[in-house]
């Protein structure tokens, strides 16, 4: 029995957010399951490190979401936000000369920024982090998406088109929901890999130029 009763709304607290806690991580689970068990191209042992794995960063995940300051809904039961969706893609609205100022001034290693990625009519904004940056040549390198200029511009030829975008809150909000346009009008948002909500966890939300001290 308690005999503070000023340490009542406390327990309560942490019991709310035990219970957020468990239905992100049940939310985590059943999507990086059944992602692993649609991939026909993984491997055995590649399938065992990333299951043996995926406690520790499905773990990790929850925890930072349980703690993260965002301007979005959380559907913890889904494991995703929610936000409204822009009625025009993306790459539309793109400012080459407000990107290139971003990223002179403020582009830095480990910084989570959003990339519009383009294949077979279907535009979606994706996070991605910055672990590469040549001064010289004013471009920089995204841990998976590759190389860009600061305009924005991708660097290496392929089937799927990209375009580095500066970081704003409806950037961020569309990619951290997911929201996809398909022939440049809104379908239905996809579901983050646990990657990518693990780098939404490390986005800034009060500055976007800003790293975020997160907890170990």
């Amino acid at each position: 029995m308690l005999n503070d009763n000023a340490q009542q709304p406390t327990i309560w607290q942490q019991r709310t957010n035990q219970q957020l806690f468990a239905e992100l991580c049940n939310a985590l689970y059943e999507r990086e399951l059944a992602r692993l068990s649609s991939d026909q191209h993984i491997n055995l042992s590649t399938l065992q490190k990333r299951i043996a794995s995926m406690p520790y960063y499905i773990k990790r995940a929850a925890e930072h979401i349980c703690d993260l300051f965002t301007p979005l809904d959380l559907d913890s039961q889904n494991g995703s936000w929610i936000s409204s969706q822009s009625v025009k893609p993306f790459s539309s609205k793109q400012q080459k000369d407000k990107t290139l100022q971003f990223f002179e001034q403020y582009a830095q290693m480990a910084l989570v920024v959003p990339i519009v990625v383009n294949h077979s009519g279907i535009e979606q904004v994706v996070l991605d982090s910055i672990d590469e940056i040549d001064v010289a040549n004013q471009r920089l390198h995204c841990n998976e998406h590759g190389w860009f200029s600061y305009t924005g511009e991708q660097q290496e030829a392929g089937l799927i088109t990209k375009q580095l975008l500066k970081p704003s809150k409806p950037v961020m909000s569309a990619a951290c929901c997911g929201h996809q346009w398909l022939n440049g009008r809104r379908t239905s948002p996809r579901l983050l890999s646990l990657r990518e909500m693990l780098l939404a966890t490390r986005i800034n939300w009060r500055q976007f130029h800003k790293l975020l001290s997160l907890k170990k």
